[in-house]
């Protein structure tokens, strides 16, 4: 997609009035204090304990960023919004919260993958008025009403108040915060306030997507038993509907599922050949019994994992087994053959070579040997291993990563290394996202240079890290110039040099999340240019003069 058509849809899309508006000024930073005062309050009255209070408190929050996802399989290429929430004001207080309400979504309805909605249909059987359809909504997230999902939440009190100390009221200032004050986002260097709707990337969204849905079947389920209409089975994944209804009543279903909110409207797809789509499986009728295929989608590239990519060979194999078993687990016996010529087309298709794609299956056979045995010796112990085993994040490097003496160290230590490769496709691809501001950003490593004044130059800089927003790291920076506090290298030099400071340019050396390694970092980077640096001898103390060709 050219960029130009990318933003006109954009736009298009911003233009709903009814949807979204454009607001003048970023609500960020006070967004945050009002997220921290709340926080505070949990703590002070001990609904929270201090943990919990440090874990929701927010120091360091950035808009919501708005980015279109291209919805390639349908015609016209239309844009699916998506709000980027990472860090913003209520991101882990609208994470909590949706732990919280996670316990009213219904066991009823709800499947978590394509083998669960076969467990259910395993009894299910089939008469010839009876017909396989699936309901789906449109854009359910943008069109659920925020006074409608908090109506639905708080008429599940008596369940939500047995899995938190907040009391009904507090609970309530705190959903409105979370589904109400923080549903706005920029776009474009403008910022827009969704005035309907939940956005797609807020945490919370999910889960009250499903409780929403959840009410719906029930009070469509309740109508249609009083009028004597009974649905054979009914599952949903997320605001996908699976349904076996009588031919006869598919219309009154459907105006029924329609009837409960203007807003949330369904389309209806029927089953073809006596066959219809659903998650990763094809499900077929057979005299009048249920069969399964493995399903793609047409516009399914096959791409997974390349044999040739920067990861480790383990990682490649386990893709690649871990397809293989889903695909055959997921279909009946009948189309094996097929499918199996499938799955080799598209492993080949990704450069695994045929001596890996033939092990894999023969090690898939062996494997089906062994549990059977298994499963026919009542004999079998299972031993159960106690020592807990640590999990450690190290970039992949080719041959240190996979050699065989390191993998036994770190075995006799019950460790296992969780690995990452440093080259990945993101540069490549176009960045939809709007550009964070240098102000804005966080978890920094920063420079700062000094003007010196008039007559007299100077050629000192001053090197700094912080977790928040730099913005407000080097507003206390001036706040201390200002008050001629020697708190930091930086004061003390201008307070008794008389020079100015270069805050309009301000460089950015490093980003890092995790602390001592944004300190390392400092450090070196201090070391690095300690010729010319006014920070002071303690700010490298834990760091050798050697190191500083590490950066």
């Amino acid at each position: 997609m050219y960029k130009k058509d990318y933003f006109d849809k954009m736009n298009t899309l911003l233009e709903d009035k009814n949807t979204y508006k454009t607001i003048r000024v970023d609500p960020t930073q006070k967004l945050q204090a009002t997220n921290n005062t709340l926080v505070n309050e949990l703590f002070k009255n001990e609904y929270i304990d201090r943990f919990q209070k440090n874990k929701l408190h927010c120091s360091a929050s950035i808009a919501p960023r708005l980015y279109g996802l291209p919805k390639i399989h349908k015609p016209g290429l239309p844009l699916r919004p998506i709000s980027s929430s990472m860090n913003v004001p209520c991101y882990s207080l609208s994470k909590y919260i949706g732990t919280v309400i996670r316990n009213i979504v219904s066991e009823n309805y709800n499947i978590k993958n394509s083998f669960q909605l076969q467990e259910k249909l395993k009894d299910i059987t089939l008469d010839d008025d009876d017909v396989m359809v699936s309901f789906d909504v449109i854009s359910l997230f943008t069109n659920i009403p925020t006074y409608l999902a908090i109506k639905n939440i708080l008429k599940e009190w008596n369940i939500i108040k047995d899995h938190t100390k907040i009391p009904k009221t507090k609970f309530l200032k705190l959903l409105e915060f979370c589904l109400r004050d923080n549903n706005y986002f920029q776009f474009d260097e403008k910022f827009y306030s969704q005035t309907y709707g939940m956005p797609m990337g807020n945490p919370l969204s999910p889960t009250v997507a499903d409780i929403i849905l959840d009410n719906l079947l029930d009070d469509t389920i309740e109508h249609l038993n009083k009028i004597g209409i009974k649905m054979k089975f009914i599952a949903k994944y997320v605001d996908d509907i699976f349904a076996i209804i009588k031919l006869k009543d598919i219309d009154t279903i459907l105006n029924q599922l329609n009837s409960y909110h203007n807003k949330i409207q369904f389309t209806i797809e029927n089953e073809h050949n006596n066959s219809l789509p659903y998650l990763d499986l094809l499900i077929h009728r057979e005299n009048n019994q249920i069969i399964y295929n493995w399903y793609a989608k047409e516009t399914a590239s096959g791409r997974m994992i390349n044999f040739h990519s920067n990861q480790p060979t383990k990682q490649k194999i386990n893709t690649a087994q871990n397809f293989i078993n889903k695909v055959l687990d997921l279909s009946d016996k009948r189309f094996e053959t097929d499918n199996i010529r499938k799955i080799k087309t598209i492993l080949k298709l990704n450069d695994y070579p045929n001596y890996i794609i033939n092990n894999l299956f023969k090690s898939r056979t062996e494997k089906l040997k062994t549990n059977l045995n298994n499963n026919n010796n009542n004999n079998t112990i299972t031993k159960s291993n106690n020592n807990t085993k640590k999990f450690f994040s190290v970039p992949y490097v080719p041959k240190l990563t996979d050699n065989r003496s390191l993998h036994q160290i770190i075995q006799k230590e019950n460790i296992s290394f969780a690995h990452k490769s440093n080259f990945t496709l993101k540069p490549i691809f176009t960045n939809t996202k709007s550009k964070i501001q240098k102000q804005q950003q966080h978890n920094v490593v920063y420079e700062i240079k000094c003007n010196g004044k008039k007559n007299e130059n100077c050629d000192l800089v001053y090197i700094g890290q912080t977790k928040r927003n730099l913005a407000t790291r080097l507003a206390e920076h001036e706040a201390d110039i200002r008050k001629h506090k020697e708190t930091t290298g930086l004061s003390q030099h201008i307070t008794t040099s008389g020079h100015t400071v270069d805050f309009k340019n301000v460089t950015i050396l490093d980003r890092e999340r995790k602390l001592n390694t944004r300190l390392t970092l400092e450090s070196l980077r201090i070391q690095q240019q300690i010729k010319r640096t006014m920070n002071t001898k303690e700010d490298t103390d834990s760091i050798k003069q050697s190191y500083a060709v590490a950066i």
